[in-house]
């Protein structure tokens, strides 16, 4: 449970430091957001996976579980990125 808990905050944390910036804004949302909800994304980013590496050292592993989630999640929305194109065909 600790591992889907740690795996869902890592990659919100990632998704939410995509959108806040604004060169992703505009390929997902075809929009810049104003700068205070840029600002926003990116200490709600910060407090999710801090709110990741506290669920983490919880578990068994802690750290080590929390970097690799942290490495399985940068991967994920890096590929979610590259593909944006295929992504949006697929959700209009």
């Amino acid at each position: 449970m600790t591992h889907i808990l740690v795996c869902a905050l890592t990659l919100t944390g990632f998704a939410l430091l995509l959108m806040a910036m604004a060169r992703h804004q505009q390929d997902w949302l075809r929009r810049k957001l104003a700068p205070n909800a840029s600002r926003s994304l990116k200490w709600i980013r910060f407090t999710v996976l801090a709110l990741g590496f506290a669920a983490a050292c919880r578990g068994l592993y802690g750290t080590v579980a929390w970097f690799g989630w942290l490495s399985l999640s940068a991967v994920l929305v890096l590929n979610a990125q590259t593909n944006r194109e295929r992504i949006r065909r697929l959700f209009p």
